[in-house]
């Protein structure tokens, strides 16, 4: 990963001024790629992980109006211990080594809290690109959708409450986030407030007044997209998702919602049957989740 020191020379961390070159990147590149969830690209700007290649300086006949910048890559972790490949574009088919001088800039700079670095391949990017970054495919994720709202018999444990979320479950989901999923999939306190406030739908559900699960939906004309579900693990399998998914087609219905879809992972079985049962079918697109996995020295 150390490059060629000519190509890391042209890298440097991203600023608010690249703004303007980095949107038009993002609307002209040959490859692009973009997961950055509720936030905007521009968030990461002066952040450690963001990263721009330049042009190669005094080249002879330069058009001057041209962007001196050529490619873009962040990687942003929230939280810890894995993050996400959030933004990564380049002007040409030829812009491996860009990509590659990048990346290894970052890892040179990367917080020592990370150990993975994940890319969810929901736009075309190359493959061989990433394998020859060192990037491995760990995991699919399918979509899934459903026409119409009808819900199917369900048992949940006594006293289950399923009610809109208050800002102060927060913490309580976010330690929930912990437990439930291995740390690619985790969102953190501060996505989950971003995530209430772009939903259409957000409930907690409890027992005994102690948030055990949620479910958080986005979406809007006539569509809604189950975002997230999440139960706590010694509560699963007791009808509590099926509780939550069932008060969420309640408030679809509420604003004349016809159509839902949802993604998942293909190795959660539990989730497929759950999802299956309300009448979700496979939508035949899937997208490879691929990680570059951090050694340090010991």
């Amino acid at each position: 990963m150390e490059g060629d020191s000519a190509l890391r020379g042209r890298v440097r961390r991203a600023t608010s001024g690249d703004a303007a070159a980095i949107q038009r990147l993002l609307k002209m590149g040959v490859y692009i790629h973009i997961h950055v969830d509720w936030r905007l690209p521009g968030e990461w700007l002066n952040r450690p992980g963001f990263m721009v290649f330049e042009k190669e300086v005094g080249r002879k006949n330069q058009d001057r109006n041209s962007s001196p910048v050529v490619a873009c890559l962040a990687i942003a972790a929230d939280p810890p211990p894995a993050a996400w490949v959030r933004v990564a574009a380049v002007e040409s088919h030829t812009g491996y080594d860009q990509m590659n001088a990048m990346f290894g800039e970052i890892l040179g700079e990367l917080d020592p809290a990370i150990n993975e670095i994940a890319w969810f391949l929901a736009d075309y990017f190359p493959l061989h690109w990433l394998e020859r970054m060192g990037f491995e495919q760990v995991s699919e994720v399918i979509g899934f959708r459903k026409e119409g709202l009808d819900v199917p018999g369900y048992v949940t444990p006594a006293g289950l409450v399923v009610r809109p979320l208050l800002m102060e479950d927060i913490p309580a989901l976010a330690a929930i986030e912990t437990a439930a999923f291995e740390p690619r999939w985790r969102h953190s306190a501060v996505d989950l407030g971003l995530a209430w406030r772009n939903s259409i739908s957000f409930t907690v559900a409890l027992v005994d007044d102690k948030p055990v699960a949620f479910q958080f939906s986005t979406g809007g004309g006539g569509t809604a997209h189950l975002s997230r579900m999440t139960v706590q693990p010694e509560w699963q399998g007791m009808g509590i998702g099926a509780a939550l998914l069932a008060k969420a087609m309640e408030s679809y219905r509420l604003q004349n919602i016809q159509t839902v879809t949802l993604n998942t992972q293909t190795d959660n079985i539990a989730s497929r049957r759950l999802y299956e049962r309300f009448g979700f079918r496979p939508t035949g697109y899937s997208y490879p989740i691929w990680s570059y996995f951090v050694s340090r020295p010991t």
